[in-house]
């Protein structure tokens, strides 16, 4: 088990809270923290707010929109990050045929509710071998069920509203962790493998038996990547250290 370092600051993915991680991450050791996606309409944006409720020095594990999110936290502040994962995540920027289909899910979620999106995505997202697990789709659908119509528009608009950061993967220097599931079909593995060949001496995981929730589809092979990402050598740290509450 990991006990010292910075906290692990965790950015959860669209319609999605802490209950993503929690498997992966209940034996890590480190003080774990999770910012929702929310309050934003931009990832940069967001990457600020995360700033201004992240402790001085962290680690950070993204997952899908959130990962999207930990690029855009690298990017502005380099020098607090102690490592960086990023699971299931897209450096590049939202193709414009797409930005009018992904609005178009809040009209249907006004209407449905948040979590009749999970049905939209589930076939995109999902291995083979859980295409008819009832416990996971009800899994999901809690997660979205609990998240309030104006917040998933926010995090529609983030995902719309972010740059191309594939040209500063390059500059990131701390032990990153880059991570999917082999049969992830929202972020393919080949986004995984861009991130991971323009990012220094990163680490790239494409987990079998895996789709896009790679922290549910395989939480003990996700908690031992995330462990041994932790026991990486860290950069000497930068700024300094307060307690964070």
């Amino acid at each position: 088990m990991t006990t010292a370092g910075a906290p692990l600051l965790m950015l959860p993915g669209t319609l999605c809270d802490e209950r993503v991680f929690a498997a992966a991450t209940s034996g890590l050791g480190r003080q774990r923290y999770t910012v929702a996606m929310a309050g934003e309409v931009s990832a940069p944006q967001m990457a600020q707010r995360v700033l201004e409720l992240a402790p001085p020095r962290f680690a950070l594990v993204g997952f899908s929109l959130g990962a999207i999110v930990g690029l855009e936290v690298a990017a502005q502040a380099p020098e607090r990050l102690e490592r960086l994962a990023l699971i299931g995540c897209n450096a590049r920027a939202m193709p414009a045929e797409r930005i009018a289909p992904r609005r178009a899910s809040v009209g249907k979620a006004a209407a449905h509710g948040t979590a009749s999106y999970i049905a939209d995505v589930w076939d995109l997202s999902v291995p083979a071998w859980r295409r008819d697990d009832l416990g996971l789709r009800a899994e999901l659908e809690a997660m979205a069920a609990g998240t309030l119509l104006a917040t998933f528009e926010e995090q529609i608009e983030i995902s719309i509203n972010r740059a191309d950061r594939r040209g500063g993967l390059s500059a990131i220097a701390v032990p990153t962790l880059v991570a999917c599931g082999a049969e992830d079909r929202v972020c393919p593995p080949e986004l995984s493998r861009e991130i991971a060949d323009a990012i220094p001496g990163a680490h790239l995981a494409i987990v079998e038996r895996a789709g896009h929730y790679l922290t549910l589809d395989q939480p003990e092979i996700t908690g031992r990547l995330l462990a041994e990402w932790l026991a990486a050598p860290a950069p000497p740290q930068s700024i300094a250290s307060k307690e964070f509450s």
